[in-house]
C-alpha cells in the first residue's frame, strides 16, 4: 500500500512538473498584431499555460527552458476560423457536389475524415494554427473536441453541430449522422437546436442558401428565430451568405459572422454601416471555390505547402479524375472536360468581386478574420492557410492588416480576445517563433522555429511523423507534380536505387536529383497512378502505372524507408 502511495504522489509530481513548466524568451522582436508593429528586445516569461510577463528589461527566472530569441520573431498562434473535420478535402468528401461513391464509398470517406483528424491537428500545429474553428458538421464534432482533442496534441478546437439549412443536399438525407439538416420552420429550428444545446456547442451554423423558388426573404422568419435562440443561450451566430442581400438580411437577423465573401455584387455603403454597428466579423475565404473546380478537373495548384505538408493520401485524390474516363464521372464533368475556359472566367470575375470587397471593408474598419473552409475538395487541412493569406494579399491588404485577421481579429470576432490572438500578459502562452520578419514578407510565416502551445515548447521537426505509406505517397504526389525539391525531400542523402535484384543504378541523392531534374524538365505530362499497394513494416511495395510523353508502362516499386526518408528503392521491370 506505502509502495502505491510513493508511485502516486510521484506521478502527481511529473503531471505537475509538466504542466507547470515554465519557459523564459529572451531577446526577442514581439509582433504587435494590433498595431503592426515591432518591439525591439522583448523578455518574456511563460508559467504554466499562460504568459506572464513581458518585460524590455532582462528578467530574472528559474524557468526550466530558456530561449535565444536573438533575431527572431515572435507572433501569437494563428487562428483558421473556418474549418470542417466531417470533411477531408479528398475528391471524395462531397457526393453532392461530385458523386463519385461508384469509385470510393462514402461510408469509407466518413470514416476516413475520423480517422485522420489526430493527424490533422499536428499539421496545424508544425504550421503555426493553434486555434481552429469547425463551423459545421455532424454531431461527431462534439466528441472530437471534448475528446480526441484532448486526448491527443492539438490546436485549440471550436465547434458547433449540424449547420440549419433551409436546404439539405439529398446526399446527407440518409446519414445517420447528419452535419446539415434542413429546417424550414420555426418548430423545427427549436428542436434541433435544443437538441445540440446539451453538446455545448461553441456557437451556431446558418447554411443560408437562396433560389428563385426559395428567397432570402421566405425564409427570413425561421433566420431570425434561430438568431434569437443563439443569443438568448449568450452564443455567437456564423452564417454562410454570399450574396449580398441575403448577407444584409443575415446581418439584420443577428449574425455575428458571416463566414464567406459576398461573391455576386461589390458591397454598398448600407451593408458597411450595418458590419460596423453590429460589430458583424467578416471572413473572406477566398481559395475554396476556386480548389473545386481544379480537384474537378485533376489539376490542383501543387503549391509547395501542400506537397510538404498535406495529408499524402488527401492530397493524391486530387489528380484522380486523370484516371477516372468520362464514362465514369457526372456529365457535368465531361462537359467541363471539353470547355474548362468557362470555368476559369468564372473564377476570375468571382475573384475581382470578392478581393474589391475585401480591399473596401478592411479600408472601412470591418473586422477581417482569416479562414479557409478546409475540408472541401481541394482545400486541404492545414497546408492551405498560407495559400489563403497568399489570396488576400491580392486584394492590395497590408501585411500587417493580414497577420492582425490571422490573430486578434479572429479571436475577438469569437468571442476569445480576452485569451487569444496577441501577445499580452495573462493570455494563454500560444506562440509562435519565427526565424524571419512576417511584417517584411508573409512568406516568413513559413520560417517557423518553434511553436508553443498552451504554454508547452514543441520542436516542429517531430511534430508529423508521417508512416512509411505517407512519406512514399508524398513523394509519389511530388513526382506528379514534377516538383524537384518536394520529390527529393522525401529521399535519404544516401539513397540507393537498384534494378532488381541488385544492381544499382543511382548512388546517392545529387546523383539522383540531377537526373530527375533533367526528366521533369523535358516531361510536361508525367502521372504515376498506383494500381496496387502493399506496407510491410518500413516497406511499401507499390504496382505503378506511368504515362511518360505518350507511352506507358507498368512497374514494381518496393520502398524502404528508415527515418522518415526512404533510403533505397528496388525496380522490377
Amino acid at each position: 500500500m506505502k509502495k502505491l502511495i510513493v508511485i502516486l504522489i510521484c506521478l502527481t509530481l511529473s503531471y505537475t512538473n509538466l504542466v507547470s513548466q515554465s519557459i523564459l524568451i529572451e531577446n526577442i522582436s514581439i509582433i504587435d498584431v494590433e498595431t503592426g508593429k515591432t518591439k525591439s528586445n522583448q523578455h518574456i516569461l511563460i508559467e504554466g499555460e499562460n504568459i506572464s510577463r513581458i518585460s524590455s528589461k532582462k528578467l530574472s527566472s528559474a524557468a526550466k527552458k530558456t530561449i535565444d530569441g536573438t533575431g527572431k520573431f515572435l507572433i501569437p498562434g494563428m487562428i483558421d476560423t473556418h474549418i470542417h473535420f466531417f470533411q477531408t478535402a479528398s475528391l471524395y468528401t462531397r457526393p453532392d457536389a461530385l458523386d463519385l461513391k461508384h469509385i470510393f464509398s462514402y461510408e469509407d470517406e466518413i470514416q476516413f475524415s475520423k480517422d485522420i483528424v489526430p493527424d490533422n491537428f499536428k499539421r496545424y500545429l508544425r504550421l503555426g494554427i493553434t486555434s481552429v474553428m469547425d463551423v459545421g458538421g455532424p454531431f461527431s464534432n462534439f466528441p472530437i473536441r471534448d475528446s480526441v482533442a484532448k486526448n491527443n496534441l492539438s490546436p485549440n478546437v471550436y465547434v458547433t453541430g449540424p449547420l440549419f439549412s433551409p436546404y439539405q443536399p439529398e446526399a446527407f438525407s440518409k446519414l445517420k449522422d447528419i452535419p446539415i439538416e434542413k429546417i424550414t420552420t420555426v418548430e423545427e429550428a427549436t428542436a434541433l437546436f435544443n437538441k445540440m444545446l446539451p453538446y455545448k456547442p461553441d456557437f451556431i451554423k446558418i447554411w443560408y442558401i437562396t433560389s428563385k423558388d426559395m428567397p432570402a426573404e421566405q425564409t427570413y422568419p425561421v433566420v431570425k428565430h434561430i438568431s434569437d435562440l443563439t443569443h438568448k443561450n449568450n452564443l455567437r451566430l456564423t452564417v454562410h451568405a454570399t450574396n449580398l442581400k441575403t448577407a444584409k438580411l443575415a446581418v439584420k437577423a443577428g449574425a455575428d459572422i458571416l463566414v464567406h465573401s459576398v461573391r455576386d455584387t461589390l458591397v454598398d455603403k448600407e451593408f458597411i454601416d450595418l458590419l460596423k454597428k453590429n460589430n458583424v466579423t467578416y471572413i473572406p475565404t477566398l481559395i475554396v471555390g476556386k480548389n473545386y473546380g481544379k480537384a474537378f478537373l485533376g489539376k490542383p495548384d501543387n503549391h509547395p505547402q501542400d506537397l510538404a505538408f498535406a495529408h499524402p493520401t488527401v492530397y493524391r485524390s486530387l489528380t484522380d479524375m486523370k484516371k477516372l474516363s468520362d464514362e465514369q464521372v457526372p456529365e457535368r464533368i465531361r462537359n467541363l472536360r471539353k470547355d474548362s475556359e468557362w470555368l476559369q472566367q468564372r473564377y476570375k470575375q468571382g475573384d475581382s468581386i470578392m478581393l474589391s470587397n475585401l480591399k473596401t471593408l478592411v479600408d472601412n474598419g470591418v473586422n477581417i478574420a482569416t479562414g479557409t473552409d478546409a475540408g472541401n475538395i481541394g482545400t486541404v487541412h492545414a497546408s492551405s492557410y498560407i495559400q489563403e493569406i497568399e489570396a488576400m494579399l491580392k486584394s492590395g491588404v497590408s501585411n500587417a492588416e493580414i497577420l492582425k485577421a490571422s490573430t486578434i481579429n479572429a479571436a475577438k470576432g469569437f468571442g476569445l480576445g480576452n485569451k487569444l490572438g496577441s501577445i499580452t500578459e495573462g493570455k494563454i502562452a500560444d506562440l509562435v517563433i519565427l526565424d524571419k520578419d512576417p511584417l517584411e514578407d508573409l512568406q516568413n510565416l513559413n520560417t517557423i522555429h518553434e511553436v508553443i502551445k498552451d504554454g508547452k515548447a514543441l520542436n516542429v521537426l517531430d511534430l508529423i511523423k508521417e508512416t512509411p505509406e505517407q512519406v512514399v505517397q508524398r513523394q509519389v504526389n511530388a513526382y506528379n507534380a514534377r516538383n524537384i525539391d518536394a520529390f527529393m525531400d522525401t529521399y535519404a542523402d544516401d539513397i540507393k536505387i537498384y534494378n532488381f535484384p541488385d544492381e544499382l543504378s543511382m548512388d546517392g541523392k545529387s546523383q539522383m536529383r540531377e537526373q530527375f531534374k533533367s526528366m521533369f524538365e523535358r516531361v510536361p505530362n508525367l502521372y504515376c497512378e498506383i494500381k496496387n499497394r502493399i506496407v510491410l513494416g518500413n516497406k511499401v511495395v507499390d504496382r505503378e502505372y506511368v504515362r511518360f510523353n505518350d507511352k506507358y508502362s507498368s512497374v514494381i516499386a518496393i520502398y524502404e524507408v528508415t527515418d522518415d526518408k526512404i533510403s533505397k528503392v528496388t525496380f522490377l521491370r
